[in-house]
Parts: C-alpha cells; sequence; structure tokens
C-alpha cells in the first residue's frame, strides 16, 4: 500500500514539474519583430492636443533595439516600394524578443537624428505594441509627437496611419529551427493565451 502511494506520489510530482514547465513555456515565448518607420514629406501637420503628445510617463528604458537586431528582413520590398513611391524610410529593423506582461514599464529607444522616442511591447491575451516617438521638422523648434497602441495577432502585418509617418509592424512566434525558417507561417494567427487581457 505504502509503495503504491509513493508511486503515485511521485508521478503527482512529476505532473506538476510538467504543467509548470509548459506554464513557463507560454510566458517565454519569444518573437521576431520587424517594423518600418516613413515619413510623407509633403503631409503638413496642425496642432496636437495633449492626449497626443508627450511622454509615457515613469518608465524603465532597458536599452535600445538596435542591440537586438536580427539580420532577416523580410519587409526590404515594402521599404524599396515605398522609397520608390516618395516616401522617407527612417527606421527599418528586424529583432527578436520576450515580450513581458501588461503591466510591464519597460521600454526601448528607437531611432536616432530626426526620429526618436520609445516602443514597448507587451503581451496579454494579444500582443500589444505602444509608442511614443517625435519627428523632428527641419527648421522647428517643435518635434511632432506621435503616441499611440496598438493589439497585434502574430503573423499579420500592421500599419500604423498618421498624417506625418506612417508605421508597418509584424511579429512571429519564433520556433528556433534552422536560419532562413526561423519563424512560424503568417497562417498560424494569434498567440496563446498567456494571461488576460485586463483591457
Amino acid at each position: 500500500m505504502n509503495r503504491t502511494l509513493s508511486r503515485w506520489s511521485q508521478w503527482g510530482v512529476l505532473l506538476l514539474g510538467l504543467l509548470f514547465a509548459a506554464a513557463a513555456s507560454a510566458d517565454d515565448d519569444v518573437y521576431d519583430f520587424e517594423m518600418i518607420v516613413f515619413e510623407r514629406p509633403s503631409a503638413v501637420v496642425g496642432t496636437f492636443s495633449p492626449e497626443t503628445s508627450g511622454d509615457p510617463g515613469a518608465v524603465s528604458v532597458a536599452g535600445r533595439l538596435d542591440a537586438m537586431a536580427i539580420g532577416d528582413k523580410k519587409l526590404g520590398p515594402v521599404a524599396y516600394t515605398l522609397r520608390k513611391k516618395g516616401m522617407l524610410v527612417l527606421e527599418h529593423i528586424a529583432w527578436r524578443q520576450v515580450p513581458r506582461g501588461r503591466d510591464s514599464d519597460t521600454w526601448y529607444e528607437i531611432g536616432d537624428g530626426r526620429l526618436g522616442g520609445l516602443i514597448r511591447l507587451t503581451r496579454g491575451r494579444f500582443l500589444h505594441l505602444d509608442a511614443d516617438l517625435a519627428l523632428r521638422e527641419p527648421g522647428s523648434d517643435q518635434p511632432v509627437h506621435i503616441k499611440f497602441n496598438r493589439r497585434m495577432r502574430s503573423g499579420e502585418l500592421h500599419y500604423v496611419d498618421h498624417p506625418k509617418l506612417g508605421i508597418l509592424i509584424q511579429a512571429e512566434r519564433y520556433t528556433g529551427a534552422a536560419d532562413g525558417d526561423s519563424a512560424e507561417s503568417p497562417s498560424s494567427g494569434e498567440p496563446k493565451p498567456a494571461q488576460p487581457d485586463p483591457t
């Protein structure tokens, strides 16, 4: 009898360990992100209200996205087409990251020169992109501020429209496969839920 209980206890401990490992794996999903920020040179931008400008408040800046950059850029043809249409591609970067929880205050710096600002990628039921960017206009002391939030699904190309800027961003779950096949296929849909989305 004791031997049977001991065997069941061992199985129970093993099962709990597997459940915890599965939960940790879900929380630590790695994604490949790619983003293009482009400017419409001829666009005229009016005055923005305080709700669409300013900084994101008290934040923790973890570093620059450039430091996490990976070489595999799949949106190169899109960037080429934008340039051919007269747009100015201000930033085109691809990076790998484990998104933090929705309550994270960790942001990353992006841009240099005319474009600068902070972005944050978090994960609840969906992936979420928050951005607070500033575009410095030649001959003007007042930068154009762009602040937005976008809910994302992996494998989909998302577009954020603005009178002066356009932002394209795509996320794909990284599977650790061989180079050239590092992420899931675009048809794989949204990420697995990690925690309830408070919004």
